[in-house]
């Protein structure tokens, strides 16, 4: 139902628009041509916009018509009809003086659209309540129904209905004296308006900015804005606002003493209204003032025009008594410059009498209670504008906390997001590290598998290839020493030297292959083939040899197999030195941690992070440090141990025997 009376509203708007072009007359005739040929909706929409604007220039005219379309609407149950016209019914009785009426149908109208949820009308009726009020004097209330309506309208899909509710914000803080506020919700009505491009609206916020600024002394402003508002309401020839900007601008003038700019826009406003029968009743206010420029400018017969018209004007609308006082004012002003005192002082004493009227002992009373009004309507005034700053204040605090919500959630919705995307890289990137991880180490044991591979293929080799070879040269030496028996004793010593040379070779190849074929060296691997090779030592000598290991060493040592390979060889270095050049009786080699020793030496090369120690003595004969020249096995020994990341120091002294030391 709601939507069917919007698309009426729409049709109505689109009629009315088409006869923007006419004259008011015409347009009312047109539009009641219309209404003879539409449907209910329609006539009773087009009923509504005549009786508008007859209340204005013929108020019996719009009291029938509406009193007419609300039987019908009754009649034909046409209920959005009935309301709005109800409604403007309100306004014509508001227009005519008669409050308790206008508040009357007010409020019935928002009865019947508020039990049909018409939110259209209902707000517009909330608008014409802060009209009732505002005329009431009753501001506060007045500035409650406007921000009423200001809330409702925020339901709507559009805001352009906001221009209207500012406008009135702004108008009632304009009569309030508070000029800054009005400007400011003047300026808020034309934002909208010009959003919305409602041109005729737009020359009506024109108009109260140019009168505000007025007010201000700000004439430049005020001038530039009459003149925008003029050349809006000419372009879409809304005649009343036309004539109410041209006599703004005229007024302007006027204040500023520039009685030949005024003049021509007067003369535009006095002749339109007449001609077109717009707001007539206001002419005298502008005859005034068209005599009062005449005065000024010294063009005193044309005042004179002015006075006999506005006697005319007197004898067709005898009530407009204040607008009289200045009539006559003006008038007997002109009379004294004409040197016609008689008239003058006729004129003179008319103004008197009409104020003495205006304010006379009769009156008392009836001044007495605007006086009392006025006092009341200041006190609501006060609080009126305490309210607008509180409501003000609560919007902007409003709309502060709803930013400050926003930025926390958004902030925590982006933490949040961030946390998600970190842990999310976090564990990609765990899982690429362990992949990578995983793809090293799988590269790693294929290394170390193919090196192991490489390693058993060369082991092979040594041992079918050179082993043989060597076996088969230790064989052909032996089948030679039994082939020449008869030869000679340094040929023999020849032959056994090398069979000699060729077995220690290959043993030490063997100790070679050995190496080769473990990955790792345990010191139990170490400790049996260093044995083997002790034993060996000792049926090939008459040295007592010593070979100790510590317990220490046994639980937690493990070798590779290049550094077992160097222990191997450097005990062997230094075992086979003893047996050829000390002359010894006996050798000890003796393994341990560095940690199972007190002495100062061991806790100085604690220091030095070595944490394993080999020891090789002998009781031998020794030899002088600084006289030896060490030779290529020697030079071996010290190349091995920096291989393992350790040294080897060497001591001797004559007499007393040698100790190799091995510290890594």
């Amino acid at each position: 139902m709601y939507l069917k009376h919007k698309r009426l509203f729409i049709i109505f708007l689109l009629v009315s628009v088409s006869l923007c072009s006419q004259s008011a007359q015409k347009k009312i005739d047109s539009l009641m041509q219309v209404a003879e040929v539409s449907n209910d909706s329609v006539r009773l929409r087009i009923y509504n916009k005549v009786s508008f604007y007859y209340i204005f220039n013929n108020p019996e005219k719009a009291r029938d018509l509406l009193l007419k379309g609300i039987e019908q609407a009754k009649t034909k149950k046409v209920s959005f009809s009935e309301a709005e016209l109800v409604n403007t019914y309100g306004i014509y009785n508001d227009v005519s003086g008669k409050s308790d009426s206008a508040k009357y149908y007010f409020e019935k109208a928002l009865a019947l659209s508020e039990a049909h949820n018409y939110r259209i009308i209902t707000v517009m009726i909330i608008n014409n309540l802060g009209m009732f009020h505002w005329n009431k004097g009753n501001y506060q209330v007045a500035l409650d129904y406007f921000f009423q309506a200001l809330e409702i309208n925020k339901e709507n899909s559009v805001d352009s209905g906001d221009g209207t509710y500012f406008n009135n914000i702004g108008l009632i803080y304009q009569e309030m004296g508070q000029s800054d506020k009005a400007l400011e919700y003047h300026k808020k009505a034309l934002e909208v308006r010009e959003r919305y491009n409602n041109k005729s609206e737009i020359a009506t916020s024109l108009s109260n900015i140019a009168i505000v600024l007025k007010a201000q002394g700000n004439y430049v402003e005020s001038e530039q804005n009459f003149k925008r508002a003029i050349e809006m309401a000419k372009a879409e020839n809304e005649l009343g606002k036309y004539y109410d900007a041209l006599d703004g601008l005229g007024d302007t003038y006027l204040e500023q003493n520039q009685p030949q700019l005024a003049i021509p826009l007067l003369e535009e406003l006095l002749e339109g209204r007449n001609e077109n029968n717009i707001d007539r009743r206001s002419n005298l206010n502008t005859i005034s003032n068209l005599i009062r420029a005449f005065n000024a400018t010294g063009n005193l017969t044309t005042a004179l025009k002015y006075v006999e018209k506005g006697n005319a004007f007197l004898n067709e609308f005898p009530d407009k008594k204040t607008a009289t006082i200045e009539f006559y004012q003006h008038a007997s002003e002109t009379y004294f410059r004409l040197n016609n005192p008689e008239n003058g002082a006729a004129y003179l004493q008319q103004a008197l009498l009409m104020k003495e009227d205006i304010f006379s002992n009769e009156n008392a009373d009836a001044i007495a209670n605007l006086e009392t009004k006025f006092k009341v309507a200041e006190k609501e005034r006060d609080l009126a504008e305490t309210r607008a700053n509180l409501a003000e204040s609560e919007l902007e605090n409003e709309q502060k906390n709803i930013f400050i919500f926003g930025m926390i959630a958004l902030a925590i919705v982006l933490t949040l997001l961030g946390y998600l995307f970190y842990n999310q890289q976090k564990l990609k990137n765990s899982q690429l590290r362990k992949e990578s991880e995983l793809r090293s180490a799988l590269a790693k044991i294929e290394t170390q598998n193919q090196l192991q591979e490489q390693r058993l293929r060369i082991s092979r080799d040594l041992h079918d290839n050179i082993g043989s070879q060597l076996t088969f040269i230790i064989s052909s030496i032996d089948n030679l020493k039994f082939g020449l028996k008869d030869a000679d004793a340094s040929i023999k010593g020849k032959l056994k030297y090398i069979s000699n040379f060729t077995s220690q070779t290959i043993y030490e190849l063997r100790d070679t292959i050995w190496a080769m074929n473990k990955t790792d060296i345990s010191v139990e691997d170490l400790q049996a083939r260093i044995s083997n090779f002790i034993e060996k030592a000792k049926i090939a000598s008459d040295v007592n040899f010593q070979f100790n290991v510590a317990n220490s060493v046994l639980q937690e040592a493990q070798f590779n197999s290049v550094q077992g390979m160097n222990i191997y060889r450097i005990i062997q270095e230094a075992v086979n030195n003893a047996l050829k050049y000390s002359d010894a009786t006996q050798v000890s080699v003796e393994i341990s941690k560095l940690s199972d020793s007190n002495s100062e030496d061991s806790c100085k090369e604690k220091e030095k992070k070595f944490s394993n120690k080999v020891e090789i003595r002998d009781n031998g004969k020794g030899f002088n440090m600084d006289e030896i020249c060490f030779g290529n096995g020697l030079q071996n020994i010290k190349k091995r141990a920096t291989d393992l990341g350790g040294k080897v120091k060497i001591t001797s002294e004559v007499g007393k025997g040698t100790m190799v030391q091995l510290l890594f």
